[in-house]
């Protein structure tokens, strides 16, 4: 299996604007410059966005080739340790240097770009050496510093209004902070680009017009083999167990347990790393969960659990972006469907949900089950497949899969 590089960075993108989106419902977030408030910006677009002004300040300064893939992906990453630490306020130091730590070591395990890592560190540094690390200067690498502009620029761009309305106001915020926040040669460098009007216009239309992204973005033609693909997997596993404190390794949990089923089920070996990689990712659509709900310690109200429920829709959304894991995507999404058609979020039924998918839901439910949660302690594996031969009364689960669960279990400490 191939798998393009380029559509995985997009989907972690997507995933991670989602994230974005989720956390500044549970917070506000107000930069230390300016007093500038950002609670209220839509960041489903803060990736894609930030990503253009970046590479257009580099395609302007006419970097080499594989300088503007690093931008890239960069860009398109620049926020991946943000998740776990937007419930603090933009004000404080100690989110920015988490943020920017956080993101630096868990890029480190990307594969193929292993130059990615000092740039994210460094991506909120202040030209003049009032940033979270105190770098000044050219001590900032280059690619951090666009992408400092071109995150603040995105912010400060309002989807509300027509981009002519509020272009002279960030050229003027820009330049005012030229030997501040900017080099004098990076301000210079984005009033090229920012004078002409398809700047503007391409800013505007972003976020419905994929090709404006597509047209000027470094060609990535690099595919990833399912070992490689497994390596982003685990990353995206640590943002997603690591967003609340109810889910600790629950999906790295559900992804060992689902290949140890596999491979007692006499599935070939790629078939098992397929399912576990499934399992890494099947509650990636939680990014898209406010904490506020997720670490609920009590029953939600029915509004809370219609928000819960569209995870599962979101991990398919993300998933299905890449195009090349058609298998693992349905897998993942369709762990909370039901045998018989009372599941979501498609209600489908033991006629149309698979094998695999029948698996990963069993495995989903028995590993919440035997967990500790704030609220209980995990329960022991008598109790937990006593609520699991319940739900097979109910004609919810597989009993099949729920057997080989149980088998795989007897023949493995687990």
């Amino acid at each position: 299996m191939k798998i393009s590089l380029d559509k995985t960075i997009r989907a972690m993108a997507i995933a991670l604007d989602l994230a974005e989106i989720s956390s500044v419902k549970d917070s506000t977030i107000i930069e230390d410059i300016s007093n500038i408030n950002f609670s209220n910006h839509n960041y489903l677009n803060h990736s894609k966005r930030t990503t253009y002004i970046s590479l257009k300040l580099g395609e302007q300064l006419n970097f080499s080739e594989i300088f503007m893939k690093e931008l890239y992906i960069s860009s398109l990453l620049h926020d991946i340790g943000a998740s776990n630490f937007l419930k603090e306020s933009h004000t404080s130091n100690t989110f920015i240097l988490d943020h920017c730590k956080n993101g630096s070591r868990i890029i480190e395990n990307l594969p193929l770009f292993t130059n990615i890592s000092p740039i994210i560190l460094y991506h909120h540094e202040n030209f003049d050496g009032s940033g979270a690390m105190g770098l000044k200067g050219d001590e900032i690498p280059i690619a951090s510093q666009i992408i400092r502009l071109a995150d603040l620029v995105e912010l400060l761009y309002d989807e509300n209004f027509t981009s002519h309305k509020q272009r002279s106001k960030i050229i003027s915020w820009v330049k005012i902070n030229s030997n501040f926040i900017f080099s004098e040669n990076l301000v210079n460098t984005f009033l090229c680009i920012a004078e002409k009007d398809i700047f503007w216009f391409d800013i505007e239309n972003i976020s419905f017009m994929d090709f404006i992204l597509d047209n000027i973005s470094p060609s990535l033609d690099i595919y990833l083999d399912l070992y490689e693909f497994e390596k982003i997997a685990y990353i995206l596993a640590s943002i997603i167990d690591n967003k609340s404190s109810f889910t600790a390794k629950h999906s790295k949990g559900i992804a060992d347990l689902a290949c140890m089923v596999s491979h007692h089920m006499g599935y070939p070996e790629e078939k098992c790393l397929e399912i576990k990689i499934a399992g890494l990712l099947h509650d990636i659509g939680k990014l898209a969960i406010p904490n506020s709900i997720l670490d609920k310690n009590g029953q939600l109200t029915k509004d809370e659990f219609s928000v819960i429920k569209s995870h599962v829709y979101y991990t398919k959304i993300i998933l299905d972006r890449i195009e090349d894991i058609k298998d693992i995507s349905e897998w993942a999404s369709n762990h909370h469907e039901k045998l018989n058609a009372t599941g979501y979020p498609r209600k489908l039924d033991r006629f149309t949900i698979s094998e695999e998918s029948r698996i990963l839901c069993v495995c989903d439910i028995y590993q919440a089950l035997t967990e500790d949660r704030p609220y209980r302690n995990g329960l022991n594996s008598e109790r937990a497949f006593a609520i699991l031969n319940g739900m097979i009364d109910e004609g919810l689960i597989c009993e099949h899969s729920v057997k080989e669960l149980k088998d795989t279990l007897k023949e493995n400490t687990y």
